[in-house]
């Protein structure tokens, strides 16, 4: 599989597919390009989940969020589902783009905050969500989507952390949680 920025597939189709006065355009690099430009397009995924996970005792120390299931694996991405994490490799491209999407349903303390934040190499990525809690027994949604728009050179390694920001440290149980990476085309 060959992805290709946008960029390098425009430059490769005005080198191959010239005005064709000299009779050069052949079947073969005809072929070339329509197969790098659907490896571009081509949807890839990394997409992990859970049925269930309690976060023991979660304070103002974040807990990263853990997975037990592989969904969903193309060749750009890996995923360590005991560490929470999924990384997307470039595979030749100079940058990545990922649209990242986090889904869980949260029964916690009625009255009680629980941020859900993903993390970069390390590193907070701006987004994120909060939930208030609805008391043991009422789950609410936590969502948050994400278009990681700043392109990054390398293989990013991505997770989700989970901290209560009010009421004291309790167990906080997550449900149905998913993790889903998608690869973005990057323009050049």
């Amino acid at each position: 599989m060959t992805r290709k920025t946008m960029v390098a597939l425009k430059a490769q189709a005005d080198t191959v597919l010239a005005d064709n006065t000299t009779h050069l355009i052949t079947a073969a690099l005809l072929r070339t390009l329509i197969k790098d430009f659907l490896d571009t397009v081509t949807p890839g995924f990394g997409a992990v989940g859970r049925a269930t996970q309690t976060l023991v005792a979660l304070g103002v120390t974040p807990q990263v969020v853990t997975y037990d299931t592989l969904m969903a694996v193309t060749v750009e991405y890996t995923a360590v589902l005991a560490a929470g994490t999924v990384q997307r490799f470039a595979l030749g491209l100079p940058t990545v783009n990922n649209r990242v999407s986090f889904f869980a349903d949260v029964e916690c303390p009625a009255g009680n905050e629980v941020n859900f934040q993903l993390y970069r190499d390390g590193v907070l990525i701006p987004g994120g969500c909060t939930v208030s809690g609805q008391g043991l027994g009422n789950p609410v949604g936590a969502t948050f989507s994400l278009l990681n728009a700043n392109p990054i050179a390398g293989d990013p390694i991505y997770k989700v952390m989970a901290t209560k920001l009010t009421g004291a440290a309790a167990n906080v149980t997550l449900i149905d949680v998913r993790l889903i990476l998608e690869v973005v085309p990057t323009i050049s």
